[in-house]
């Protein structure tokens, strides 16, 4: 009768958290860019997207937002204010250069299109940025949008990892408190670009920097106006990182943190502005 009682219990905290994790996103839509990031491969878009089921893609990033609830959309051109108030939250990873933008023609982030994205922040807007190293994003244009927000991408490759049988030099610990790591002890960033910091961001995770001779902004955050900006060097929880394997000595909580960020994310974002 206890072991009845027992999973019945079980059963019923499970409904609970499923059902408060679905309220999270309740109503809420994140919108991804499919334009400044746009690579192709036998002519179909991947990397970074939601639709890329492979180690490339974000579709189990995705599936952690729907889990809270929220749906998914993506915007195949530069946003217009009409656009992103469909949105709750604006999500743009790794922007293409000549190298890896289809046709080697990248679509750079503009003063403009600055103009168009801060004040929807500003009038309450979640956006979250995802960078990647100096090799492989395109971080001038990037940081023209991410300055309105304090954060300049620098132009640097930090935490390369020679041996994946040794993913240590990736990993960082000793985390903050602060929402996104709540119940995380270790992290794991392959190739990454640090960050520049200033009023109104705040760094929230920092390190010493791998010549020991100060500190480096990993990931950053801003209040801006009614809404919020995340920043991150690195598309780091893309379906390739999100469930990392550990090593022998090393707990790598990728999930767990991609967890935490989407709702962190959907907690300060509202329903869209528009349909």
């Amino acid at each position: 009768m206890r072991r009845i009682l027992a999973v019945v219990v079980l059963f019923a905290c499970a409904s609970v958290c499923r059902a408060q994790d679905q309220t999270v996103g309740a109503g809420k839509v994140v919108g991804e860019d499919y334009y400044f990031n746009h690579q192709e491969k036998a002519g179909k878009q991947f990397h970074y997207i939601w639709d890329d089921t492979a180690n490339s893609g974000y579709s189990k990033f995705g599936d952690v937002f729907k889990q809270d609830g929220a749906t998914l959309a993506s915007l195949d051109h530069a946003p217009t204010r009409a656009d992103l108030d469909k949105f709750s939250v604006y999500i743009i990873v790794n922007p293409s250069t000549t190298k890896t933008a289809a046709g080697g023609k990248p679509n750079y982030i503009s003063d403009a299109d600055a103009d168009v994205i801060a004040p929807w922040v500003h009038d309450g807007g979640v956006l979250a940025m995802f960078a990647n190293d100096k090799l492989n994003s395109e971080l001038e244009h990037y940081s023209i949008l991410a300055q309105r927000f304090g954060i300049t991408f620098n132009i640097d490759r930090r935490n390369e990892v020679p041996n994946a049988r040794d993913r240590s030099p990736g990993t960082f610990k000793n985390l903050p408190d602060h929402p996104l790591f709540a119940g995380v002890s270790m992290i794991y960033m392959k190739e990454i670009c640090t960050l520049q910091v200033k009023d109104p961001a705040t760094a929230i995770l920092t390190a010493d920097n791998e010549q020991h001779t100060g500190t480096d902004n990993i990931i950053a955050t801003a209040t801006y106006g009614k809404g919020l900006v995340f920043a991150v060097g690195d598309p780091w929880v893309y379906n390739e990182y999100i469930d990392v394997k550990s090593t022998p000595g090393l707990t790598l909580e990728n999930r767990k943190a991609a967890e935490n960020l989407a709702k962190w994310l959907l907690s300060a974002a509202a329903p869209p502005a528009a349909k």
